[in-house]
């Protein structure tokens, strides 16, 4: 097993204990078998692009939260995700409310 699946399986279950979430429970969320998300974590399987998405999404986190370990603590995380999203809805609501049709971004 190489070092980027060690440090994706170390981060599903990370971000699964920390949701509260059993692999059945986890699996069930992303419809796929109990078995599924246990292969992943023991590295006898890997997901498809689609399962990671959705069980980033039922985690509540970024995709790439499951690929990468920035080092940075889980408080920092949470906060660059919340001003990420603070920083797309701006440049949603600038984009739909100033930019004529023309002119679009």
């Amino acid at each position: 097993m190489d070092q980027y699946q060690q440090e994706f399986i170390e981060n599903l279950k990370k971000y699964r204990k920390k949701r509260g979430l059993s692999q059945e429970r986890l699996a069930e969320l992303c419809n796929v078998s109990t078995g599924t998300i246990g292969n992943i974590e023991c590295g006898i399987g890997k997901p498809s692009f689609d399962l990671l998405v959705t069980m980033a999404n039922v985690l509540g986190i970024h995709p790439a939260r499951l690929l990468l370990d920035d080092g940075k603590s889980e408080q920092q995380n949470e906060r660059a995700e919340a001003e990420h999203t603070l920083l797309m809805e701006f440049y949603t609501r600038v984009k739909r409310n100033f930019v004529p049709d023309r002119l679009q971004l």
